[in-house]
């Protein structure tokens, strides 16, 4: 079962996203401040991580930058709750597998997902049903 941390995301708790991705045999871990987020990545290795960038917040650059050192190769999902040229800066940086501005889909979010699981690189055990992500509107795209 594909482990997914979740973390601030602009979606809330009980986004039919999250209850999408619950369904189809994901493991959502909530994380609610950044220590937590870095333990679990650090100790647990997650297969993915969606983070909730806040606008304007100098805060999750610091921890997504944190994050970036330790996982480099953490397949990232990132949902902004606005566009500013500044958050779009932030996350060009990050090389992220996709980058939206809420609100999202729920099949968006879990074909997100899917493509961050089947990346290059990662065995066919690992990758499990996940195709690329598609198209969508002008601030929703695949970030590679």
């Amino acid at each position: 079962m594909p482990r997914i941390v979740v973390y601030e995301c602009c979606l809330g708790d009980e986004h039919p996203a999250l209850s999408l991705l619950k369904d189809e045999g994901f493991e959502l871990i909530a994380c609610t401040d950044g220590e937590t987020l870095l333990e679990e990545v650090v100790q647990h290795r997650p297969d993915a991580l969606i983070y909730g960038i806040k606008p304007d917040t100098p805060q999750d650059l610091a921890v997504l930058q944190l994050l970036r050192r330790a996982a480099p190769e953490l397949p990232l999902v990132l949902l902004a709750s606005e566009g500013s040229l500044s958050t779009q800066r932030l996350v060009q940086s990050l090389r992220p597998i996709y980058y939206a501005v809420c609100p999202i889909e729920a099949a968006e979010l879990r074909d997100a997902v899917r493509a961050a699981l089947a990346r290059p690189g990662r065995s066919a055990m690992e990758s499990g049903r996940g195709h690329a992500a598609g198209g969508g509107s002008s601030h929703r795209r695949p970030a590679w």
